[in-house]
């Protein structure tokens, strides 16, 4: 479960403020506290730091715009709000919310440029990593069908039953309320619910005068101040995030990068170095493949020097073989591969080594190295036991030690 430190940041140049702890659910955790920006670092942990800044000094308003990108909407945004808007455009910054299902409306914001860094720098020297910084009004929170009022000492916000915002000071608050009466139908009363935070005793008196107008009124004393309030709203109902465009947060990436950028380092060394012996071990692999390509061609040229281009050299070695197997006489195929067969079969187990082969009309002339005289007749008697082949010893020479040997093999009758 994600927790949020929310700090309500002064209007004044000071760096005292009151904070608050709550879940993504928006309880509580432990009481609010109060005291210096620069106690803040030790309190947040890992919490996510949202700050809230001064309603007073934050345009809320809600604008109608066709769907578009978000870069093409700040641009409309100044001359859709030009007529709400006190100070020059260039020294303004435009925010945009989530658009509302509903009517299609966008939730907007606009504040000074100088003020919006002034915060954030505060916020920034105080060691803290801001998430998101929201308009006080934006923690109000809605009611369906209810206007709410949150009443300070020095100032109040509003936001109606559609969700627009306005704020005013002690003096101005009757006025406020005047105005917002006024734009109500007569049929019609709104219900009215105030969170009263701090000494606003006179404020209270003046709302019991209008609950005459009022179809409810109801009042919610807030002993510990409004920053709990406000930060168990911010939590689950976010407002507008000021900090977009110029002044969106810079991802946990680049934050870290400095400490990662070794380690990142090292691991793009050892991806190319591993790359780089890949390729090396496959550059090698192919030429020793044309090597041995190479060899066999010349094997299979040596073996048969009448050949000419030779596109497949298994093939064409088959071809050759069935050719040499082709018996005088209009016999059948496959003489010679039956005879070399069987004496594959004969000389299994490797005690003998064939130095010559000869075939002609039908006839397997062998030449061999055995061990003994011995070894020379049971390969002639394994050959000439095979259905359809006769063998014969024609020679046994003694030599360096074993038998030079020489076989007759025919087909059987031939």
């Amino acid at each position: 479960m994600a927790e949020y430190l929310v700090v309500r940041l002064s209007m004044a140049a000071t760096n005292a403020t009151t904070w608050q702890a709550v879940d993504d659910s928006g309880a509580l955790i432990g009481p609010p506290g109060r005291g210096e920006l620069s106690e803040l670092a030790a309190i947040a942990g890992g919490r996510r730091l949202i700050a809230l800044v001064p309603a007073s000094q934050v345009l809320r308003t809600r604008v109608e715009l066709p769907a578009k990108g978000q870069a093409k909407l700040l641009q409309l945004l100044p001359f859709a709000l030009e007529e709400q808007l006190a100070d020059d455009v260039e020294s303004l910054h435009f925010a945009l919310g989530k658009r509302d299902a509903d009517d299609g409306s966008l939730p907007v914001a606009a504040v000074n440029r100088e003020l919006l860094s002034e915060w954030r720098n505060r916020l920034t020297d105080a060691g803290l990593d801001v998430t998101a910084i929201y308009a006080e009004s934006d923690g109000l929170g809605d009611m369906p069908g209810t206007a709410i009022l949150f009443v300070e000492p020095e100032q109040s916000c509003l936001a109606d039953a559609q969700g627009e915002l306005s704020t005013a000071d002690a003096d101005t608050l009757g006025a406020l309320l005047e105005l917002w009466l006024a734009g109500q139908l007569e049929d019609h009363p709104p219900n009215l619910f105030v969170y009263a935070a701090g000494n606003v005793a006179s404020e209270l008196e003046h709302l019991e005068s209008l609950r005459p107008r009022l179809a409810s009124l109801e009042v919610k004393t807030l002993n510990d101040g409004a920053i709990a309030r406000m930060a168990a709203t911010v939590a689950t109902q976010p407002g507008v995030n000021l900090l977009q465009g110029e002044f969106a947060r810079r991802s946990d990436l680049a934050r870290f990068w400095p400490a990662w950028r070794l380690a990142a380092a090292l691991l793009v060394t050892v991806g190319v170095t591993a790359f780089g012996a890949l390729a090396a071990e496959s550059w090698l692999m192919n030429k020793r493949a044309d090597s041995l390509q190479a060899a066999v061609q010349a094997a299979f040229r040596y073996t048969f020097p009448d050949a000419r281009q030779v596109t497949g050299t298994r093939a064409e070695l088959q071809s050759r073989l069935r050719a040499i197997g082709q018996t005088s006489g209009g016999q059948a195929e496959g003489a010679f591969l039956d005879s070399l067969q069987a004496v594959a079969g004969a000389l299994s187990d490797g005690d003998a080594d064939i130095e010559g082969i000869d075939y002609r009309g039908g006839v397997m002339e062998l030449r061999m190295r055995v061990r003994n005289v011995e070894t020379l007749d049971r390969i002639q008697r394994s050959i000439d036991e095979r259905a359809g082949l006769t063998a014969e010893i024609q020679s046994a020479n003694a030599d360096d030690g074993k038998v030079l040997g020489r076989l007759r093999i025919s087909e059987a009758g031939a």
